[in-house]
């Protein structure tokens, strides 16, 4: 007999110590499975709640039974032709032109303006000019054009482009009213 050490020999202990370790495994998986499927089953039955017995849809007043649904139209019936006859108007209305407030008056150095807008490049100022002007020719034509340069430091340098000259502030709010109505913004500023 040898002494010596023969590695087919003991192949086969190295093999049942692996085994017996997923055997193991295995069971204790299964045990955890089975436990998990337990817990599952035997919890209590979730309570459940019982709706009212009574509709929970509730009629409609008598009054808006009446009204229409969507697949019909609203129509109410007009005035009689002796009523509306009978009624005259509150202001009497006039055939002619609707009244504009009177007309701005330009001085030729006054102290206020009219701020129409406040844009970063000099080519832009011409630009908004010849386009405002251009809209209202009538409105502009004795307007001049003022630019203010403003230096806003770190926000940069802005062109203010002004119209003017007015003697009042008034007749610089009635330019700015107009203007407005044009969709522009305008304010009144002092020179």
């Amino acid at each position: 007999m040898s002494t010596r050490y023969d590695p087919r020999m003991h192949a086969h202990d190295d093999q049942s110590r692996h085994a017996g370790m997923i055997y193991i495994l295995m069971l204790v998986i299964a045990v955890a499975f089975g436990a998990f499927l337990w817990q599952l089953y035997s919890a209590p039955e979730i309570p459940r709640i019982q709706a009212p017995s009574t509709p929970y849809k509730v009629e409609p007043p008598p009054e808006a039974a009446n009204a229409p649904d969507a697949t019909e139209s609203a129509v109410f019936a007009a005035p009689a032709p002796d009523a509306l006859a009978s009624t005259e108007p509150e202001t009497p209305v006039s055939d002619g032109p609707p009244q504009l407030p009177a007309a701005p008056r330009f001085v030729a150095n006054g102290p206020y303006v009219a701020q129409l807008a406040a844009l970063q490049s000099e080519v832009a100022v011409d630009q908004a000019w010849r386009r405002l002007s251009s809209r209202a020719p009538q409105l502009f034509a004795a307007a001049r054009l003022d630019v203010e340069r403003a230096d806003l430091g770190q926000r940069g340098i802005y062109y203010r482009v002004r119209a003017g000259y007015f003697a009042d502030r008034d007749n610089a709010a009635r330019f700015c009213d107009r203007i407005r109505q044009m969709g522009q913004d305008c304010i009144v500023a002092a020179r």
